[in-house]
C-alpha cells in the first residue's frame, strides 16, 4: 500500500498537479477502520470524498465537502449512482472505465462532474478499491479543479492567439539577441526579406546587421538608442534582401531587460516602406528639377548660381548667365500638339547638355525658356563663343516622331560683375538681352547693356495702369467648378480674376499677378478677390444653392500681412459664411518660408473651419516632411503634369506618385487642367478624388455659373463629365 501511495504521488507531482489533501488510499483506511477519529477525519476532509458500490454504482457514503461541492444533501446523493452526477454524453466513457479499472490505487485522471443546478464542473478523481460491509466498493476523492482548468485554457488561447497575430501579421515582427543573432520573427518579416519561411532566414542569417543592413553601423546606433531610451520609434532603415537588392523598413525597436536590467533582447516591428521612399523621392526630385525634361529648375538653378557666385567672388574671376529662348515654338505646339512639343524640348534639353561644359548648369525655367550658367570666364568673348555654339547646335535637323524639323534660338548674355552683382539681377538683365534680340528678328544672341530697358518701361505702363484698375473696378472674377470624380458632382469652386483693361482688353493673370505681387499691389487686389468670391457665395446660398467651398489663391505678401487671420475673420463675417465654405489656395514656398509664423496662422485658420489646399502641387518644394507638419487639407496636382498623362509615362508616373501620396496622407487631391477624357481615366484608375478643366467646364461668369448651377440640381447635369464647350462664350464671360 506504501509503495502505491509513493508511486502515485511521484506521478502526480511530475505531472504538475497539486495532490487533494486527502489521499484515496488514507481515506480508504478511514473507511474501513470504526476509529471515531478516523471517520471525523473523512467526513470534515475540505475534498469531496465518497464511497460507491462497485456492483450498482450506488452511492454509499459521502463527507460534507461533496454535499456542498455538488449542492445535494446526504439523502439524495445516497439515493442515486454515480451516473447522476455526469454528464450524459461522458456515461460512455465512465462505464468503459468501470469496465476496465484495475484493483488497487488509481491514478489521478480529470473528469466532468454535474453538479445539483445543472452547472458543469471539473474535478481530479483519485480512487481505491476498499470493503465496506462486505460490499466491494470504491472510495473516490473528487477535487474541484474548475478555475484551474479555465485558467490553463485562458492561457492555452491566449498562447494560440498571440501565435496567430504573430505568424498571420502583415507588418514584420522579429527578435534578436544584443549580439545580432535573430532569435524569432514571423512570416512577414521573412518574406520582406525574400525568405520563403521564417526557418529558412534563421538558418542563414546569424548577424542581421552584419548581413541585412546595408549600413550596418545603423543597427548599432538603433540598439544603443533603445538600450538608452527604452524604445525607438519610426526609425527608417535600408536592408538587404536575399538577393542582395535594397529596400526601405519602418523600425519600432524596444529593448527587453532581466531582473537585473541587463538587456537580453532587442524586439520590435518592421514595415516595408519602399514604395513610400520612391514616393518621397521622386517629389523631392520635382522640387529641384523640371519634370519634363530632367534638367534642373529655376529654384535649383539660382541655388547653384549664388554658390558659383560666393566662389568666382574669392577667387575674383567671372561668370556669365545665358537666357535662352526657342523661336517660334508655340507654333510647333499648336500645329503639331503638346505631345510632340514636350518631345522636342527634350531633345533640346539633351542638345543643350552636350554643348556644355560637366561643371556647367543647364537648366529649364519655362515653357520654351532655358538658363545657362557657364563658370571660368575670362570675359565676354568666351560666353559669345558658346552662345554661337549653342546657336550652331539648335540650328541643325531635330527628328521628332518621325518628323523633320528645323528650328533656332534667341539668347541673351549677362555677365558678372560687370552686368550685376547677384544671381537676381544677371538673370534679369540676361532676359532683358534675350528679348532685345527677339525684338531684332529672333535667332540673334545679344549682351546685355543698360539700354535695354524699353521691357522694365513697358512693365512700369502696366503697373501704373494697375495701381488704378482696382478704383476703376477693371476686375471681374469668373468661376471654375470642380467636380467630384467617384460621384460626378460639383465639390466647389475656384475664384478667378480677370482684367478688363480700358484699351489692351482682357489682360491675363499671368501677365499682371507677377507685377501685383513685386508691387505690393497684390494686397488690395487679393482682399478685393476675397470679399467678392465670398460675398457671391453668400448670394449663391441665399438663392437655394448649397454648392461649397469657394477656393481663392492667396499670395505669400497677404498670408505673411500682420492681421491675415483677422481679414478672414471679418470677411467670412460680413458675408454670413461659416468657414467651411471657404478654402484658401496657397504654395508649397509659402509654407515653407518660416514655420514660426506659419504654423500658428494654419491653426487659426483650421480654427475658423477654413480649408487649405496647395496650389500646383509638384512644381515647387513638394516634400513628405512638410506635409505631414502643416495640416492641410488638399493637393492639387499642376496642370504640367496633367497634360500629357495618358501618353506620357513620366507625368503619368508623377502624377499617380502624387496621388498615392496624398491618399496615404489622407488628403484629397485635385487634378488641374483637364481636358480629355484620356486624361480622366487616367485619374479614376489611380483614384484621384476631384478634377478641373475643360473637360468638365471652363470658367465661367456668375450668370453661368448660376445656370450650371440650377441645371445640376435640377436634372443632374452635375453628373455629365464632357461639357468641354459650356453653354456660354468668351464674350458673355467678360461682358458679366
Amino acid at each position: 500500500m506504501a509503495a502505491a501511495r509513493n508511486a502515485t504521488m511521484k506521478a502526480m507531482e511530475e505531472s504538475g498537479i497539486e495532490a487533494p489533501a486527502w489521499t484515496a488510499e488514507r481515506a480508504a483506511e478511514v473507511v474501513q477502520r470504526p476509529d471515531c477519529d478516523y471517520r471525523l477525519f473523512f467526513e470534515s476532509n475540505p475534498v469531496a470524498m465518497w464511497a460507491f458500490d462497485r456492483r450498482t454504482l450506488r452511492f454509499l457514503t459521502v463527507n460534507q465537502a461533496a454535499l456542498r461541492q455538488y449542492g445535494y444533501s446526504e439523502s439524495e446523493f445516497l439515493g442515486m449512482t454515480i451516473a447522476d452526477i455526469r454528464p450524459e454524453e461522458m456515461l460512455p466513457d465512465l462505464y468503459m472505465d468501470l469496465a476496465r479499472r484495475r484493483h488497487g490505487l488509481q491514478y489521478p485522471s480529470l473528469w466532468k462532474h454535474r453538479r445539483k443546478d445543472g452547472t458543469i464542473i471539473d474535478v481530479e478523481i483519485v480512487c481505491h478499491d476498499v470493503q465496506m460491509q462486505g460490499t466491494e466498493a470504491m472510495l473516490v476523492a473528487a477535487h474541484d479543479v474548475t478555475e484551474r482548468q479555465r485558467a490553463q485554457e485562458a492561457a492555452r488561447q491566449a498562447e494560440e492567439k498571440y501565435h496567430a497575430i504573430f505568424d498571420n501579421a502583415v507588418i514584420g515582427i522579429f527578435q534578436h539577441a544584443p549580439d545580432g543573432r535573430p532569435i524569432s520573427i514571423n512570416r512577414a518579416f521573412a518574406q520582406m526579406h525574400g525568405y520563403a519561411s521564417a526557418e529558412e532566414l534563421l538558418a542563414e542569417i546569424t548577424n542581421a546587421g552584419a548581413q541585412l543592413f546595408v549600413h550596418p553601423e545603423r543597427m548599432v546606433e538603433l540598439a544603443e538608442a533603445a538600450a538608452a531610451g527604452g524604445i525607438v520609434r519610426c526609425a527608417e532603415v535600408e536592408l538587404y534582401r536575399k538577393d542582395r537588392s535594397r529596400f526601405w523598413v519602418m523600425v519600432n525597436l524596444r529593448a527587453v531587460r532581466d531582473e537585473t536590467g541587463k538587456v537580453v533582447l532587442f524586439e520590435g516591428t518592421a514595415e516595408d516602406i519602399t514604395h513610400r521612399k520612391a514616393a518621397e523621392a521622386q517629389v523631392s526630385f520635382l522640387a529641384y528639377h523640371d519634370a519634363l525634361t530632367g534638367l534642373p529648375n529655376r529654384v535649383l538653378f539660382r541655388d547653384r548660381l549664388e554658390t558659383a557666385l560666393a566662389g568666382a567672388r574669392r577667387r575674383n574671376e567671372r561668370l556669365a548667365v545665358l537666357f535662352l529662348d526657342l523661336d517660334r515654338f508655340k507654333n510647333i505646339n499648336d500645329s503639331l500638339g503638346h505631345s510632340f512639343g514636350d518631345r522636342m524640348l527634350k531633345v533640346v534639353a539633351e542638345r543643350l547638355r552636350e554643348c556644355v561644359r560637366e561643371q556647367d548648369t543647364v537648366a529649364r525655367v519655362g515653357g520654351d525658356e532655358f538658363l545657362i550658367m557657364l563658370g571660368g570666364v575670362s570675359d565676354a568673348a568666351g560666353p559669345m563663343a558658346a552662345a554661337q555654339h549653342i546657336m550652331s547646335a539648335m540650328a541643325k535637323t531635330f527628328v521628332v516622331h518621325g518628323r523633320t524639323l528645323n528650328t533656332s534660338c534667341s539668347i541673351g548674355i549677362s555677365v558678372f560683375p560687370e552686368h550685376g552683382e547677384d544671381g537676381e539681377t544677371l538673370i534679369k538683365n540676361a532676359d532683358a538681352a534675350m528679348y532685345s534680340a527677339k525684338e531684332d528678328g529672333s535667332s540673334r544672341v545679344r549682351l546685355f547693356a543698360s539700354e535695354m530697358n524699353s521691357r522694365a518701361v513697358a512693365r512700369l505702363t502696366l503697373e501704373s495702369d494697375l495701381r488704378a484698375a482696382l478704383d476703376a473696378k477693371e476686375f471681374f472674377l469668373v468661376y471654375q467648378p470642380l467636380m467630384e470624380i467617384a460621384s460626378g458632382r460639383i465639390t466647389g469652386m475656384e475664384a478667378l480674376i480677370r482684367w478688363q483693361h480700358p484699351t489692351k482688353g482682357v489682360v491675363p493673370p499671368g501677365n499682371f499677378i507677377p507685377i501685383a505681387e513685386s508691387s505690393g499691389l497684390i494686397l488690395p487686389i487679393g482682399e478685393w478677390v476675397l470679399r467678392s468670391a465670398c460675398s457671391q457665395m453668400r448670394e449663391w446660398q441665399n438663392g437655394g444653392h448649397r454648392i461649397a467651398p469657394v477656393s481663392v489663391n492667396v499670395s505669400a505678401l497677404q498670408f505673411r500681412r500682420e492681421g491675415f487671420c483677422s481679414l478672414i475673420r471679418k470677411v467670412l463675417a460680413e458675408s454670413s459664411l461659416q468657414g467651411r465654405c471657404l478654402e484658401l489656395e496657397l504654395t508649397e514656398s509659402l509654407l515653407l518660408s518660416n514655420a514660426d509664423v506659419v504654423h500658428p496662422i494654419l491653426a487659426e485658420l483650421k480654427g475658423m473651419g477654413v480649408s487649405l489646399a496647395i496650389d500646383d502641387f509638384g512644381t515647387g518644394y513638394s516634400s513628405l516632411s512638410y506635409l505631414k507638419q502643416f495640416r492641410v487639407d488638399k493637393l492639387k496636382i499642376d496642370r504640367s503634369f496633367i497634360r500629357d498623362i495618358a501618353t506620357s509615362d513620366d507625368d503619368g508616373a508623377i502624377a499617380a506618385a502624387i496621388i498615392s501620396l496624398g491618399r496615404s496622407l489622407n488628403l484629397r487631391v485635385v487634378a488641374e487642367g483637364v481636358e480629355g477624357e484620356a486624361q480622366m481615366s487616367f485619374l479614376r484608375e489611380r483614384g484621384c478624388d476631384e478634377i478641373q478643366g475643360y473637360l468638365f467646364s471652363k470658367p465661367l461668369a456668375v450668370s453661368a455659373m448660376e445656370k450650371l448651377l440650377d441645371e445640376a440640381e435640377a436634372d443632374g447635369i452635375s453628373r455629365r463629365c464632357g461639357c468641354i464647350d459650356p453653354p456660354f462664350s468668351t464674350e458673355q464671360i467678360i461682358r458679366s
